[in-house]
């Protein structure tokens, strides 16, 4: 297996034959685009390290490959009229860049669109890998989240919540009607029960991508979601704080087409 690919293998079942067979589970593929080879042949050494598999741009005026994520680095402002055709517009690849604050100012990269994610250099190694991760993360929630739109309702505990009418129903006969972002919160943790989403990807989910949310705009809807819930707001069991990081929908979910 070349450097530039790594891939876990074990062997866990056998052919009709006897022979053992390889399950090849293969790591989130990134696509580099650096020109300077310095920095270029750190950033592979560490990521293949870490267990991703990485494709180096060899020409970046052609197409990316099919990959997970993309890395640009930026040490210079690029000149337009070199920058490929597939950059005019940000792709549909999720994108990571990594430039110097005091060549880019402003919340925007020289690129002219707002990536997915932006680190200044020089990058601290564990920030780029954690932030590689949430990006990825959060593309895969958005994809599963596209399948859950023909979802009519969905029924955790002794509750059931009605998406076309934002109405919130106890077993006991209590109703609530949820404003737009508490019934797109809730909807987000019942999407992926008992799974941590973080503060940045409920923004992204609930307010979307584009838009700059503070974190705080997560705590009125939160609040009261917990309250109708009759959660105890400061030892919470059904919405959890995972501090430092997000919530966590504490329920068995079923999910009514």
């Amino acid at each position: 297996m070349s450097k530039g690919s790594r891939a876990v293998a074990a062997t866990d079942w056998r052919l009709a034959g006897g022979e053992p067979a390889v399950t090849v589970i293969f790591a989130p593929r990134l696509y580099l685009v650096d020109s300077n080879p310095v920095t270029r042949e750190l950033l592979v050494e560490y990521l293949l390290d870490k267990g991703f598999d990485i494709v180096v741009a060899t020409d970046p005026q052609a197409m990316p490959p099919l990959v997970d994520a993309m890395i640009v680095a930026l040490d210079a402002p690029p000149v337009f009229a070199e920058r490929p055709r597939w950059l005019a517009k940000k792709p549909d690849i999720p994108m990571i860049v990594l430039d110097r604050p005091q060549l880019f100012p402003g919340p925007v990269a020289s690129l002219g669109f707002a990536p997915d994610a932006r680190l200044s250099m020089p990058v601290q190694p564990r920030k780029l890998v954690a932030t590689i991760r949430q990006v990825l993360s959060l593309a895969r929630i958005e994809r599963a989240d596209a399948g859950e739109a023909s979802a009519r309702a969905y029924r955790f505990g002794e509750w059931t919540l009605d998406c076309q009418t934002r109405r919130l129903d106890a077993i006991d006969g209590a109703a609530i009607t949820l404003n737009k972002r508490e019934f797109e919160v809730l909807k987000a943790l019942l999407t992926f029960p008992r799974q941590v989403l973080t503060r940045q990807q409920l923004i992204a989910m609930v307010w979307g991508q584009s838009r700059r949310v503070e974190n705080r705009a997560l705590d009125a809807p939160i609040t009261q979601l917990r309250r109708y819930l009759g959660d105890d707001v400061r030892f919470p069991r059904r919405i959890k704080t995972v501090v430092g990081v997000g919530y966590r929908l504490e329920a068995d979910v079923e999910r009514i087409l």
